[in-house]
């Protein structure tokens, strides 16, 4: 049995046997991803520190598990979950697993906006410090509100049926899209007179990652406006598979890279000492 692939017209189906298996791997990758980013996460946040609050354990913890990664693995756990825990879903629970696929890939759209961000501030410790110009600042902060409104739009139009506020949200994402992809080109060439070597490699991971966000934003399309097969619930697995899964691991796995080539845990002391000194002066100016 099958249903229409969009939330236009999703319908309560039974899930397959294998489409729970596929959950069930969800639930186990995505996890050991949570699972392990956090540590890294966490050294990565406690050695370089860009934010305006004093450095602290519980601090870095707490960014370290909401970060664009750890809430996709959340956000992937959670849905995967819901496909696990019945057969028969009914169809406000089909609507929040598709939801919550399709939300997903803003996590990863603005993963490229702080990691481009953070290339800015390759081997800084504290906040600012960025070689970026204000202008290349705004437009890495700023691309990512129309994602954000894009995928919302999406949303929305499926689940009240109001399909030129879907398609609207969708010619916002493919347009956002495009413009990241022209943003990341442009500043592969700027940043050889400007960034460091470990802040141009991380560039091109960032631009290697593209023909996979490229596969899921299509997919994302496909499951707004493509036929049934493309249902995430009850339609083809191996589309799921191929144009779901495989393209956010693999993006995850470049992003993950990009930032340890940015933000190394171990190396030259000489940022851990700048740290020491930061901190001494601010319990200085506290007491």
């Amino acid at each position: 049995m099958s249903a229409n692939t969009s939330l236009y017209g999703i319908k309560e189906t039974s899930i397959s046997t294998t489409r729970q298996n596929i959950a069930i791997a969800e639930l186990v990758i995505f996890s050991a991803i949570h699972l392990v980013q956090i540590p890294i996460r966490f050294a990565q946040e406690w050695r370089y520190w860009h934010h305006r609050k004093q450095r602290h354990p519980l601090r870095c913890f707490i960014y370290s598990w909401f970060s664009m990664v750890g809430l996709l693995s959340q956000l992937r756990i959670a849905s995967a979950a819901l496909i696990v825990s019945t057969k028969n879903p009914d169809k406000s629970m089909l609507i929040a697993e598709s939801s919550m696929q399709s939300v997903g890939l803003s996590p990863l759209l603005f993963e490229v906006s702080l990691i481009l961000l953070r290339c800015g501030q390759t081997g800084e410790y504290g906040r600012g410090n960025s070689r970026w110009s204000l202008p290349i600042r705004f437009a890495l902060h700023g691309f990512r509100f129309p994602v954000f409104i894009a995928i919302v739009l999406a949303i929305v139009g499926g689940i009240i049926k109001l399909r030129p506020c879907g398609e609207a949200g969708s010619v916002v994402l493919v347009v956002t899209f495009i413009f990241v992809c022209g943003l990341v080109g442009w500043l592969s060439v700027k940043s050889r007179s400007i960034l460091p070597m470990a802040g141009r490699r991380a560039i091109l991971l960032i631009m290697l990652s593209l023909p996979f966000l490229l596969v899921r934003v299509i997919y994302f399309l496909l499951q707004e406006y493509g036929p049934s097969k493309f249902n995430t619930a009850s339609g083809d697995v191996g589309a799921l598979v191929a144009m779901g899964l495989l393209m956010e691991i693999i993006s995850i796995a470049i992003f993950l890279m990009a930032r340890a080539v940015i933000e190394p845990i171990s190396g030259s002391s000489e940022i851990q000492t700048v740290a020491r000194s930061d901190d001494a002066e601010s319990t200085g100016n506290r007491n």
